[in-house]
């Protein structure tokens, strides 16, 4: 029964709380401390050392709270729609997008891929990311694309705010880590991230699992030289087969204990909690998030202009009210 799954989900989240309280006492990351001259004495309060990467990485910040703002309308699969959203979630000052393309078809009528990327770059200034969600064929005809016009000189095709994001699915970790490799090799500079977007990965598939999955992708990416820098545990609205309604079924206390699990990794690079982001979902979400660490959060917009602009800024109300009331900052670089 419903109240009897509550119970199981509560019971487990204690169990959870426990847990990780004891990870944190016995899982420490050596934090580089320097007293040669006062360069490295700042460098020691804002980055500490990783042995397994054998890199400085900076040391995660949580209690300054981002906001990301995602249409997954298929009006935002057009050059127009993704300028549109980009631009309103900088209006509001949130320090990026996410644009989701479950439907890719109409792209090649607007100008195929390179062109939509031209577009975000033309449209975003470079203070302002994008988590681009990009389907495998995607990213194989960019490459295409930089061997045929690009391969004499240093021009890149993908913007300097553009961040792939390659789908995570479980059948296809090594196509994932071959296409991160591949791109920090033929894109200087690039940013690449996984993305968890089917809600199977929650409601279906066991969180053990598929946090297991995840740093199996993450340690095989590193080991071929790339670098995984996010990761968007962020499931998309789907069609309902019956009608034209867009669905989704609750997630909120199966997206936390996949965090949950994922909190757990000890992978090289930053943590795991400085990459996830995730989207705003319910007051009880956004709490045990925040618990968590996790400081990067998804406003999902719902206007048929794709902005959202009213249904928007209730949902960043919602999660304004929980940083406030956990002690944190939003940080809006409101122009």
């Amino acid at each position: 029964s419903p109240s009897m799954h509550r119970s199981s989900m509560m019971i487990h989240r204690n169990a959870q709380r426990s847990r990780r309280m004891i990870n944190s006492c016995i899982q420490q990351r050596f934090v580089f401390r320097s007293s040669t001259d006062n360069r490295s004495r700042r460098a020691s309060t804002t980055t500490y050392y990783d042995s397994q990467s054998g890199q400085h990485v900076s040391i995660h910040d949580e209690s300054k709270i981002t906001a990301y703002l995602r249409n997954v309308d298929r009006t935002v699969t057009t050059t127009t729609g993704a300028a549109a959203l980009s631009s309103s979630g900088k209006e509001m000052g949130m320090a990026g997008s996410v644009i989701s393309l479950p439907q890719q078809l109409q792209l090649q009528q607007d100008g195929g891929m390179v062109g939509f990327m031209e577009s975000l770059g033309s449209n975003s200034s470079n203070s302002s990311s994008i988590f681009l969600h990009i389907l495998p064929s995607q990213y194989y005809d960019l490459v295409v694309t930089k061997e045929k016009h690009h391969h004499r000189n240093n021009d890149t095709i993908i913007p300097s705010n553009i961040n792939l994001c390659f789908e995570y699915n479980n059948d296809n970790g090594e196509h994932i880590s071959s296409n991160v490799q591949s791109a920090m090799t033929n894109f200087d500079g690039i940013q690449t991230s996984i993305g968890i977007f089917h809600p199977k990965y929650l409601l279906d598939d066991d969180p053990m699992l598929v946090a297991a999955q995840v740093a199996n992708l993450i340690d095989t990416t590193f080991e071929f030289g790339g670098t995984i820098s996010n990761i968007l545990v962020a499931p998309i609205m789907i069609m309902d087969d019956n009608d034209d309604t867009t669905t989704l079924t609750s997630y909120d206390d199966e997206l936390v204990q996949l965090c949950e699990e994922l909190s757990y990794l000890d992978v090289p690079g930053s943590t795991i909690k400085s990459r996830l982001v995730v989207p705003s979902v319910s007051g009880d979400q956004l709490e045990e998030c925040l618990q968590m660490g996790i400081t990067k959060y998804i406003i999902d917009a719902s206007d048929d202009d794709g902005t959202g602009r009213e249904s928007v800024e209730g949902r960043l109300n919602v999660l304004r009210d929980a940083v406030e009331e956990n002690g944190k900052e939003l940080i809006l670089d409101i122009v």
